[in-house]
């Protein structure tokens, strides 16, 4: 379960989006695992981010955002203290999440997909996540990883691999 949750979190942080110049009002990152045939939640805080990003022009866009693993909560103390182990997100050596933009599309009105370099434990891999800007600053994207990619715990029977996350940040200057 704790594997679950450090993964989701890590991977929220990473994905949530902030603007350079304007500031960020809100932000949430949220995740969930299935554990022993439950489904597991938890969140991230302490979102730092630039966010540079016209909706005309998407293809010149640079998102850069990061993460504490060491702010995770997911309900048990001792399970928030557990993941930040070396067998989960190693929060000693690997403190942050990193989620850098490499390209950015339109697909819709007020939609968009972008290519990102997420960084775990010290691993990159590449992520799609499609994500919506309201007319109000408001970026909401969700993600789905592997937890086992970024070599966040073992496998397991009882704990799913797959984490999905789920981030919403609000810039000033919306209204």
């Amino acid at each position: 379960m704790k594997r679950f949750i450090w993964i989701g979190l890590a991977l929220g942080a990473l994905i949530s989006f902030t603007t350079a110049g304007p500031t960020v009002e809100e932000s949430e990152i949220r995740f969930q695992i299935v554990n022993a045939g439950l489904t597991v939640q938890g969140s991230l805080t302490g979102l730092e981010a630039d966010i540079r990003f016209d909706p005309v022009h998407p293809e010149q866009a640079s998102i850069r955002a990061s993460v504490p693993v060491n702010t995770i909560k997911t309900g048990l103390s001792f399970r928030d203290r557990h993941l930040q182990k070396p067998d989960y997100f190693n929060a000693e050596q690997n403190p942050v999440i990193t989620l850098q933009s490499k390209t950015i599309r339109k697909t819709g009105r007020d939609t968009y997909e972008g290519l990102f370099d997420l960084g775990i434990k010290a691993i990159h891999r590449d992520v799609k996540m499609p994500f919506s800007v309201s007319p109000k600053n408001e970026f909401v994207g969700n993600l789905q990883i592997n937890r086992l990619d970024f070599d966040v715990g073992k496998s397991s029977l009882v704990l799913a691999n797959e984490v999905f996350i789920s981030i919403r940040v609000k810039v000033a200057g919306g209204s």
